[in-house]
């Protein structure tokens, strides 16, 4: 699954930075001195910048969007925080049981019986 991650972000990087005419498909005679890589930056903050004004003028046109959004992330954060906190408590927990039995109860050895036939 990591794997995925990593080749959506590092396609979706390329795409950012690589000019459309050196993208699949261009001509082929674009060299990568010619690339400006301070207007692809621009580009690419100018989109993101649009795609969060567009999910800002969402909650307008539909305010149920927004509740469940809102919704979800407190669920999620919620869900977070208790697994955080379970985490926690078990390692704590485990943490002192181990000490308690290596003080409480010391180890006697077993004799074993072996069996020969």
């Amino acid at each position: 699954m990591g794997f995925i991650f990593r080749t959506i972000f590092w396609l979706g990087l390329a795409m950012v930075i690589v000019p459309p005419q050196a993208r699949l498909g261009g001509d082929g005679d674009v060299a990568w001195q010619d690339i400006d890589v301070g207007q692809e930056v621009h580009d690419a903050a100018y989109a993101a910048w649009s795609l969060g004004v567009n999910a800002m003028s969402t909650c307008d046109t539909n305010p149920e969007l927004c509740k469940t959004a809102a919704s979800l992330w407190d669920t999620t954060t919620s869900t977070v925080a208790n697994l955080t906190a379970d985490v926690n408590a078990r390692w704590t927990e485990e943490e002192a049981k181990a000490v308690k039995l290596a003080e409480n109860e010391p180890r006697t050895p077993k004799k074993i019986q072996a069996r020969v036939e």
